[in-house]
């Protein structure tokens, strides 16, 4: 799994919970910091403020339910992979047996109507026919990504 800021997160939670030393601790502290402010991310129109619970387009505050956004923010930390309806209904709906369902395609179809410009050429959330859903917000060079 390419790295995201949900696992840089993840990582530095886990190492602040594991250090004694208040010097130490402070410096995971600070990690956070910088990877909270790294929580914002534009693409094109859209701004997504992760730290604030923020999106905007065309600068106008776009209201998500909290499934919308946890689905956004998800879709954001695997950008350029195909995730499968199932990885999304295990990581977003935390369903843990197979669910043969079409409430992905309902919650992304809901999704796209308020972060793409053009609905009927989306260029942020793409399917993949046969396969699932891509994050194609980012362009991806020499292991970075850039937006």
């Amino acid at each position: 799994m390419p790295d995201s800021p949900a696992n840089d997160w993840q990582e530095a939670c886990l190492q602040a919970s594991r250090e004694l030393d208040p010097e130490r601790r402070m410096a995971v502290a600070e990690r956070l910091r910088r990877i909270v402010r790294k929580e914002t991310h534009k693409f094109g129109s859209l701004r997504v403020d992760f730290a604030n619970a923020e999106v905007r387009r065309n600068g106008n505050l776009v209201s998500l339910s909290n499934l919308e956004f946890r689905l956004l923010r998800y879709l954001i930390a695997q950008a350029g992979a195909i995730v499968s309806r199932e990885e999304l209904l295990r990581a977003v709906w935390a369903y843990d047996k197979r669910v043969f369902t079409r409430t992905v395609d309902v919650h992304i179809c809901s999704l796209r109507q308020k972060v793409e410009n053009d609905t009927s050429r989306p260029k942020l959330i793409l399917t993949v026919k046969g396969e699932g859903y891509k994050f194609a917000g980012y362009k991806f060079r020499a292991g970075r990504r850039d937006t």
